[in-house]
């Protein structure tokens, strides 16, 4: 009995050992990825993993601890914009004599207030001029603890603090400055500028820390592109970049979308984080 149609050759023979070998060699090396696979992973939980929990933690800060009172902040929202500022500057200054201290005054008192505000316009509860006139009256409020807490700035804390190119919301910015200034920094403030104004003056001041505020989601990419433009052009090649908003509010895995270092919920959380790295900077110098 014959086989028909069937011829050996011994290249066919050569290739089946050769296909054999490679499968061989192909499972060895599968072996060997899973085993290096498995370190791998063994090495990011118990080393790597703690350290970025770690880093995590360091560059979130906690809330500020001591929440308005709604009541307080209502009235005092309906004092400032009344035609006679009178009886909201006694209200400010009550308060303070109280015992309030100026982190207080400003996270519980004067930053809520002007939110409320801004409720207030969009529910059509007051007008553009009321809030014009609160809001105006809020900074002077504002001044007047800077004025009193602050001291003479120290070399290097220098902070360049800027909106989102879209942003409109700027109270919240003057607050984190007020609490800089109040322990002797120095600021910058480029609010409702482009980028290339504010990547302008980066480049010809030196700044140890940047801080941007996103109130609009929308805007999210705009800010990105202002962070990276400064870091760009910066005449501190390590300046670090804190960002906050309501945009970002509870959100910290926006921080590196965007380009940035850190988030700070208020203005306490923000002084703790420009200290953090001004401290940082002045060591690794």
């Amino acid at each position: 009995m014959g086989f028909v149609g069937f011829a050996f050759d011994a290249r066919d023979h050569h290739a089946g050992i050769v296909q054999l070998q490679d499968a061989s060699e192909l499972t060895a090396r599968r072996a060997l990825l899973s085993a290096e696979n498995e370190r791998l992973e063994r090495v990011v939980k118990e080393h790597l993993g703690p350290k970025l929990a770690s880093l995590h933690r360091k560059l979130r800060v906690p809330a500020f601890p001591f929440e308005a009172d709604a009541d307080v902040v209502a009235e005092f929202a309906r004092l400032v914009i009344q035609p006679d500022g009178a009886d909201a500057e006694s209200f400010f200054f009550r308060k303070r004599d109280e015992g309030m201290g100026m982190a207080a005054l400003l996270e519980t008192l004067l930053a809520p207030t002007a939110r409320q505000l801004g409720e207030s316009w969009f529910q059509d509860e007051c007008d553009f001029v009321d809030v014009t006139l609160g809001v105006t009256r809020l900074r002077a409020m504002l001044e007047t603890c800077v004025r009193v807490s602050g001291g003479p700035g120290a070399p290097g804390r220098n902070a360049l603090l800027i909106s989102a190119p879209k942003e409109r919301h700027f109270f919240g910015v003057e607050i984190v400055s007020a609490f800089l200034v109040s322990s002797g920094w120095d600021t910058t403030l480029s609010l409702g500028r482009s980028a290339a104004d504010s990547a302008r003056i980066a480049e010809t001041q030196w700044f140890s820390v940047l801080g941007v505020t996103v109130s609009e989601e929308s805007d999210l990419d705009g800010a990105a592109r202002v962070i990276e433009a400064i870091r760009r052009r910066s005449a501190n090649r390590s300046i670090a970049v804190m960002v906050g908003g309501s945009a970002l509010r509870g959100r910290p895995e926006l921080v590196a979308r965007i380009g940035a270092d850190a988030m700070a919920e208020d203005g306490p959380g923000a002084l703790l984080l420009a200290n953090r790295f001004y401290f940082g900077q002045a060591v690794a110098a």
